[in-house]
């Protein structure tokens, strides 16, 4: 026992691994938020042609099960983690402890709810939705889930709690790109079905292997039985916040997967796969937009803690405010070139161009609820967060059910946005007695205005030149045409403030002051780098 605690000491002691900065965590979250997307659509685009719109459809209705068994297979027991750890040392005896005793919780409740969940499949995919072929993917799906990416998302949560934004960044660039890879050559050697939950099962299980490998100066790897039991004996206290929080993330997951058994249910696979694929593009942008969040939870519990009402405000102003600009950009661009960019995936995508339009807002409203959602769980308000999104759930429900046999493809996408408003206004509401300064002070509502007329103009000019020039061509002058008109009219209608031309003025410092360090180990000269490199301008501002 003393030779594995000596071992550990020297393993700890040989250690570099520390807490990031929000500032840092949110630059490689940016980072992973370009790099992921990009790789995302690139396999969207891909996978689509190689496979076909039926396919697609088939593979949207396996998939669907596995995003039912990640919405009911937890109780936020990650999240409590995080907070818990939140503020201890990488390798602290404590992080494995209740690292064990969470995992094997979630592990115990996944398989739980995964048994159930594949008889869910047996029994709808051999009823009504009379496809029984798709039974034997979605089981290897969901096998998939269980063995390889629940346990991988705990380990994110480790990750997540020290703000390692570099090492998750490498780590979902790899698990996007292996998922392409493996669909390319699965596609011809069987193109059905079956290749692309070879794909996605590969690319969990290649990008869990460097999971593991990228926590180990964060966790230890030993672990005795009364260390283990001393995690355990925490469990209840853990489990009992995210119980709080655990009606209102099943009410969300199902409100976003609802679509898709509502077109199951009343219209051919091929419409299934060409809504699929309109949703699918956002879902992508919304998944990489989260990994710039995904860091922001353990910023808010700290500031809150320490009583940081200037910080807590800060953080979570500007999170929203640049997820915002950020993804109204690409919405106004995609969306104004919706139909131009669904004949990208082949034929039979384009009925779904009105969704897309639609859909292309998802990503803007989610990454608004999920940080509000963080905020509220950071204040100690996770059930609040469930009752929000118990009447975000009955509204998508109740507007699916009118629109989607009436409207079509594009009632899903009306119910969708709908629900997710609710949420953002109620959440608002929540959040504004925690606030030490009122939104116009934080956010002016100029600069809100400036992002409303910037999507306009930027959305119009896209669809004028994509009705102008409908080919692929025009989509290659539309993308461009709508950012460019999009980024003028921010600028132009006062969207900048003080605050983002300091930190774009510090992300250029640190530019410079890398290349300097590159070009010193080079053994080159490093020229051009000014003494701005150690101004003190952001001291102060660390945290932000």
């Amino acid at each position: 026992m003393a030779s594995t605690e000596r071992s550990d000491q020297q393993t700890e002691a040989g250690s570099n691994a520390k807490r990031a900065s929000y500032r840092s965590g949110f630059f490689f979250g940016t980072l992973s938020f370009f790099a992921v997307a990009t790789v995302g659509l690139i396999s969207t685009i891909v996978t689509s042609r190689l496979y076909g719109v039926d396919i697609i459809g088939q593979f949207a209705l396996v998939y669907a099960p596995v995003a039912g068994l990640w919405i009911f297979s937890t109780v936020k027991e990650q999240q409590a983690l995080i907070k818990e750890i939140t503020g201890l040392p990488p390798r602290d005896p404590r992080v494995t402890q209740l690292f064990a005793a969470v995992f094997t919780f979630s592990l115990g409740l996944t398989v739980v709810v995964a048994l159930l969940d594949a008889l869910a499949c047996w029994l709808i995919f051999r009823g009504p939705v009379n496809a029984p072929q798709l039974v034997a993917p979605a089981f290897a799906t969901i096998a998939g889930y269980v063995i390889v990416t629940n346990t991988g998302w705990n380990i994110d949560s480790i990750l997540a709690a020290f703000v390692a934004g570099r090492q998750i960044f490498w780590v979902r660039l790899h698990e996007v790109v292996s998922f392409l890879a493996i669909a390319v050559v699965a596609a011809f050697l069987w193109r059905s079905v079956w290749g692309l939950v070879i794909a996605i099962v590969g690319g969990w299980l290649t990008s869990f292997v460097h999971r593991v490998i990228v926590v180990r100066p964060f966790v230890r790897g030993r672990l005795s039985w009364a260390e283990y039991r001393t995690g355990l004996r925490v469990l209840p206290e853990l489990l009992r916040f995210g119980l709080k929080a655990t009606p209102g993330m099943i009410a969300q997951g199902a409100s976003q997967q609802a679509g898709i058994w509502a077109l199951g249910t009343v219209a051919p696979v091929a419409v299934v796969g060409a809504y699929s694929r309109a949703q699918t593009i956002p879902q992508r942008l919304q998944q990489a937009s989260n990994r710039i969040t995904e860091v922001l939870y353990p910023t808010l519990v700290g500031r809150h803690t320490t009583g940081d009402g200037h910080g807590f405000d800060r953080a979570l102003i500007d999170s929203i405010r640049y997820e915002v600009v950020g993804m109204l950009l690409i919405a106004a661009s995609i969306g104004g070139a919706a139909r131009s960019v669904l004949d990208l995936f082949g034929p039979g995508f384009a009925r779904a161009s009105t969704a897309l339009a639609l859909l292309a807002l998802f990503p803007v409203l989610a990454s608004i609820t999920l940080t509000q959602t963080q905020a509220l769980w950071a204040t100690n308000r996770p059930g609040r967060t469930s009752v929000i999104a118990l009447v975000r759930v009955v509204v998508t429900i109740a507007l699916l059910v009118v629109l989607t046999p009436s409207v079509g493809v594009a009632g899903p996408a009306i119910a969708l946005l709908a629900g997710y408003v609710a949420v953002v206004v109620l959440s608002g509401i929540s959040l504004r007695p925690t606030l030490s300064r009122p939104l116009r002070a934080t956010w002016p509502l100029r600069e809100r205005i400036a992002v409303v007329v910037a999507y306009a103009t930027g959305f119009a000019a896209a669809r004028l030149i994509e009705q102008a020039i409908p080919s692929k061509f025009g989509l290659l002058l539309s993308l461009p045409a709508g950012t460019a008109v999009y980024a003028g009219a921010f600028v132009a209608c006062g969207g900048i403030n003080a605050r983002d031309r300091r930190r774009l003025g510090d992300v250029v410092v640190w530019v410079r002051s890398w290349l300097a360090q590159r070009a010193t180990s080079r053994g080159m000269e490093p020229a051009v780098v000014q003494p701005a490199v150690v101004q003190p301008a952001t001291q102060g501002q660390v945290h932000d």
